[in-house]
């Protein structure tokens, strides 16, 4: 696994070792231990050094955690250029990758995508609005070009703790007392897809004990999407919030342009199940974000 010491990389470890697998190594700057997994200190933009350790290790597959940019692909591919018999990679991808992200942002000028959105869907045109130091595209464009042995999993939001980022602008306004909360009016009901971190990692770790020859592209979400106000609602409902939700007039971007994904394929052909419940997981964001913003200890055990 290259990356992954952060949000998901220790659920997908836990994953693979519960299901057996022999032997999991984790490659990445500090060399830390996350879990029960072996660490090895290499600098993926360090071709030489990431050839070295992958070509020691000889590892069955290649979990791609944290492949940004084109550099960070090509990378890869220079490392496993020379192996006689190279690993199958996993690589985690975005769903930003559709045409509805540039719709959703006004990057381009597309008709409105119809979802859900499955695998076969257009793609972007251009960079995103995060620019080169973010281009899932361009990174699906060079593993597609030159692996042969490849599945790409597609990610939407991804919540769940000590990840706050998904909901600190909603909860913690009701933590603070406030009676209102507003929408844009079309954000109110814009529908999103999100994944619990649990469920996203089960979902890698099934790509990986697969050992799927050929190409594969799956994307990966919980079974409902919510629109903005049913996800507010939600978090309300969990911290005790009874404050109002009003709509505003505002609007930054085409909340018209839906943004939510199938995961039927996934599901179908790997057995994908969103194996952890998802309000119980949101639930423990919640209580860790409270709990962190009143001083307190969180303690909650994967």
């Amino acid at each position: 696994m290259i990356g992954g010491t952060a949000l998901l990389g220790p659920h997908v470890i836990r994953e693979l070792l519960t299901n057996d697998v022999a032997d999991v190594h984790t490659l990445t700057r500090s060399g830390k231990s996350y879990y029960c997994e072996t660490s090895h200190s290499v600098d993926r933009r360090d071709s030489t050094a990431l050839q070295k350790a992958i070509t020691t290790i000889k590892p069955d597959v290649l979990i791609d955690m944290i492949p940004f940019t084109v550099e960070d692909a090509h990378h890869v591919v220079k490392a496993l250029a020379n192996m006689n018999a190279p690993p199958i990679v996993v690589a985690i991808s975005s769903i930003d990758v559709y045409a509805a992200y540039a719709s959703l942002h006004r990057t381009e000028k597309n008709t409105l995508q119809s979802c859900p959105l499955s695998e076969d869907m257009a793609l972007r045109k251009t960079v995103g609005p995060e620019g080169q130091a973010y281009d899932k595209l361009s990174v699906e464009a060079i593993y597609t070009e030159n692996l042969k042995n490849l599945s790409i999993i597609r990610l939407p939001a991804i919540y769940g703790w000590p990840d706050c980022t998904r909901i600190s602008d909603y909860l913690d306004p009701m933590l603070d007392g406030y009676a209102e909360i507003a929408l844009e009016q079309h954000l109110a009901e814009w529908k999103f897809s999100r994944c619990f971190h649990k469920n996203a990692a089960h979902a890698i770790a099934l790509s990986v004990l697969s050992k799927q020859p050929g190409q594969h592209i799956y994307n990966v979400a919980d079974s409902e999407a919510f629109t903005e106000r049913q996800w507010v609602q939600e978090i309300a409902k969990l911290c005790g919030w009874q404050g109002l939700i009003l709509e505003s007039q505002e609007s930054t971007a085409n909340w018209q342009q839906h943004f939510y994904v199938s995961s039927e394929k996934i599901r179908s052909e790997l057995g994908y199940i969103d194996k952890y419940a998802t309000i119980e997981g949101l639930a423990d964001t919640v209580a860790f974000h409270a709990y962190r913003r009143f001083g307190k200890n969180y303690r909650k055990y994967y």
